[in-house]
């Protein structure tokens, strides 16, 4: 036969395990002994008693991790830290990438790929928002509006290069100084001048 461990054998010989399970470190389990253990405390001796006494104690020791209590964990475990912030970025790594697995963009998608496409994102985004901020100050305006961003773009020679195809909403078109047209008696008079 088979041997069992000391508190398997103890419950399954007062009754708190039914005859098939196996111990393990369930509060239902613990509870349910508990209750035998008040029932059983009259009609057992003082040897049973202890018995059951012994395996009830032996079950409280342990937390479910099954480390006693008292001992120090070996191994806390680690703060998880996001791939963003590793990477030193604002932009989230995660959801990008995972915008990148659901679009089908490829059968595969490299966990650097997310970093890269939003490391991009952020320069970019910086650097408009830098001449957006710059366009809004020469305008004495607190506040970014559409009109500012079209302005940053297109003062800047790569960005508006790239971007030449590009509709903004309410951004206006660029401001440019025509002078007004001459008179005929000014332009004859200058002709007249002239030779």
């Amino acid at each position: 036969a088979r041997a069992m461990a000391p508190a398997a054998s103890c419950q399954r010989l007062y009754g708190a395990l039914p005859s098939g399970e196996e111990q393990t470190d369930a509060p239902m389990r613990r509870r349910r002994s508990f209750r035998r253990f008040g029932s059983m405390a009259g009609s057992l001796g003082i040897v049973g008693l202890l018995m059951v006494a012994l395996c009830c104690s032996s079950d409280l020791l342990t937390e479910r991790s099954g480390r006693v209590l008292g001992q120090e964990a070996k191994k806390e475990r680690k703060k998880s830290v996001s791939r963003a912030s590793r990477a030193g970025l604002s932009f989230p790594v995660g959801r990008i990438a995972r915008y990148l697995k659901k679009g089908r963009y490829s059968q595969r998608v490299s966990t650097s790929a997310a970093v890269m496409m939003g490391a991009v994102a952020e320069y970019l985004t910086a650097e408009v928002l830098e001449l957006a901020g710059n366009a809004a100050i020469e305008a004495k305006k607190s506040r970014i509006i559409p009109r500012h961003i079209f302005l940053g773009v297109k003062s800047d020679e790569e960005l508006s290069r790239h971007l030449d195809n590009i509709v903004f909403h309410e951004g206006g078109v660029l401001p440019t100084y025509t002078a007004p047209p001459k008179s005929k008696k000014k332009k004859k008079a200058e002709e007249e001048a002239a030779p």
